[in-house]
């Protein structure tokens, strides 16, 4: 072998390498029909849609997602978001999807909006699980702008186990009533590469999907959370998503972050009403 071809052979595997170890998302693919695409929330797992996808009235092709650095995941580097969004867009593409219905938690959900606009003539419909296009709006009202270097996000990375544990158990009590779910969504934050739960949050903060409601119109169905207040959670909604030509909301009773959780039959029969819609 020639050093010239050596070398080639070399370029080709670490170019391959290199491939692998940026790949933004990680996709399980199964069975046959319209396309649905499952995108879950910040620092989740794909397993999130696990008994989702038992009580789907249809056959489909199902998109199962997972984001790079969640749950166990090997991490990319900085800035993660744009490179998941870039990442989606290319999967779908490349698929050659068409009719795709996209069903996304939180995070997935603002993702979702923004595939919605940027592939729209592929996207069938948007079914949107407590998701917002510009969560900082709601978080932050008056910051616009975040910056990864900042003294919250350095005590975050600085933080040991022990405390990360027990602020996120904190967190989780708060987004999921049903206590029996609750141990699988911490396992899946405490299994989250801590650069990537910090950074990846900025990103998350910094991005802003209000500017592509405009641009879609295929229909969108909102399933919104009750537990700070129904009147309260539908001016959130109302608010965000002003920009937006047509959407059905329905408030999920009794319900926290995770309706899929703490409301499954609720939240099945609305989906399943959109999908056969």
């Amino acid at each position: 072998m020639t050093h010239s071809t050596t070398f080639s052979v070399l370029f080709f595997f670490l170019v391959q390498l290199k491939g692998f170890s940026q790949q933004a998302i990680q996709v399980q693919q199964n069975g046959e029909g319209e396309p649905i695409l499952f995108l879950p929330g910040f620092a989740n797992s794909s397993e999130v849609w696990t008994e989702t996808l038992d009580h789907l009235d249809g056959t489909y092709q199902t998109h199962l997602i997972d984001y790079a650095g969640f749950n166990g995941l090997p991490p990319i580097d900085s800035p993660w978001l744009p490179r998941v969004n870039q990442a989606l867009v290319d999967y779908i593409q490349s698929k050659d999807l068409k009719q795709v219905t996209l069903v996304g938690h939180s995070l997935g959900g603002t993702l979702a909006l923004y595939l919605a606009a940027e592939l729209k003539e592929r996207v069938k419909e948007i079914i949107l699980v407590d998701a917002l296009p510009y969560t900082a709006k709601l978080m932050f009202p008056n910051q616009t702008e975040f910056e990864y270097d900042n003294l919250f996000s350095k005590s975050m990375l600085e933080m040991d186990d022990s405390s990360f544990e027990t602020m996120a158990t904190q967190q989780v009590n708060m987004m999921a009533f049903n206590e029996d779910k609750r141990p699988q969504i911490l396992e899946w934050i405490l299994n989250t590469d801590r650069k990537t739960y910090v950074n990846g949050y900025i990103d998350y903060l910094n991005f802003n999907a209000t500017t592509f409601l405009e641009q879609i119109d295929c229909p969108v169905l909102i399933l919104g959370v009750t537990s700070y207040g129904e009147a309260q959670a539908k001016q959130t909604y109302k608010d965000q998503y002003q920009l937006l030509k047509h959407y059905d909301l329905k408030m999920a009773p009794t319900s926290a972050h995770y309706i899929m959780y703490d409301q499954p039959e609720w939240f099945y029969t609305q989906l399943n009403l959109a999908l056969n819609d």
